[in-house]
């Protein structure tokens, strides 16, 4: 392989790998708010839900114990309701899956640029500017994509480097093609 195209592999490659990072991070991300969305409606609803029973609860008994659980409860349920009004989390899972599905795209183009490369397809000057295009649309992806947390980064590490999500043996994508595609046959 010609010298042009070894150095246009390895700037490919690293993009490439940045990219993977940030979608498995947009992707956890958005993991996370949906469980904080589940967490939060499911309180909201008990809470609602508990205050009611005690306000009626308090018609037929005047119990200072139940007074204050029905206080503590629908200080719970307003403050649920307050977050929900602050932080619109199925917003931000929105955003975020969007975010990661724009960052699928751009690795599916690096990953079609290496393949390109390693095919000598065109010259290493028109693959250069394949890859350029590529990296203005990653850097308008980047510039609109929601920030994420140090939690979603721990946990696409883990996704990445342990569990090794979106890595496929050959007879899992043997499992997925006909016979005639078929690696090992």
């Amino acid at each position: 392989m010609d010298k042009s195209y070894s150095i246009l592999e390895s700037s490919v490659r690293e993009t490439l790998a940045s990219v993977v990072w940030s979608h498995k991070i947009q992707e956890k991300q958005a993991d996370i708010c949906s469980n904080q969305f589940k967490v939060m409606e499911t309180a909201k609803i008990v809470s609602a839900s508990m205050t009611s029973v005690g306000i009626v609860s308090l018609i037929f008994t005047d119990q200072l114990w139940l007074k204050i659980v029905s206080a503590l409860l629908s200080f719970i349920s307003i403050f649920v309701s307050a977050f929900f009004k602050s932080f619109d989390l199925q917003t931000m899972v929105s955003q975020h899956k969007a975010a990661a599905n724009n960052l699928l795209a751009i690795r599916d183009e690096l990953k079609l640029i290496i393949l390109q490369i390693h095919l000598e397809k065109d010259e290493p000057t028109a693959l250069y500017e394949k890859y350029e295009d590529t990296v203005h649309q990653l850097d308008k992806v980047y510039a609109d994509a929601p920030n994420t947390s140090d939690k979603a980064v721990a946990m696409a590490r883990v996704a990445l480097n342990i569990t090794q999500d979106n890595t496929f043996s050959d007879e899992e994508i043997d499992h997925l093609l006909p016979d005639e595609l078929k690696k090992g046959v």
